[in-house]
């Protein structure tokens, strides 16, 4: 199988391993930051200090598999590594791609990987983030 070529938003039956994530710019600001971390119950030294909320990558790889598959779909499993800090108001690059397409228990799943780097160093990848997604066509579709 070949992967999509090209920006066009595909349907979630053309999304294949392979398949790039249009790359976008975003920064997080200082104010949506604290909502993640006190939405969390979180108080931590480094939100004091500047720090983003890690998490808040997941919802980066949701809004990249969204700008180039548009359909509704569910979050059904997430991974996170964090291999540096990124600082609220920094301005963010997100890339990624799908790194699998396969079927269990009768639903399609898609594993995405997005890496978020700053602009300033997009070839150092702060956080990484793999979510894996179905069609929430397929909810109680059974």
């Amino acid at each position: 199988m070949t992967s999509p070529a090209g920006d066009a938003p595909l349907a979630w039956h053309e999304v294949v391993a392979g398949t790039p994530l249009r790359p976008f710019a975003v920064t997080i600001s200082p104010a949506a930051n604290e909502r993640y971390w006190r939405a969390a119950g979180v108080d931590h030294p480094a939100l004091r200090a500047g720090a983003c909320y890690p998490p808040i990558a997941a919802n980066l790889t949701v809004l990249a598999f969204g700008r180039r598959c548009p359909e509704p779909v569910i979050q059904t499993r997430q991974r996170l590594v964090c291999h540096g800090r990124v600082e609220a108001g920094e301005p963010l690059v997100v890339t990624g791609r799908v790194l699998a397409r396969y079927e269990k228990r009768g639903r399609t799943y898609v594993d995405v990987r997005a890496h978020v780097a700053t602009q300033a160093r997009p070839e150092s990848v702060r956080w990484e983030s793999e979510v894996t997604f179905t069609p929430a066509a397929t909810l109680g579709a059974r």
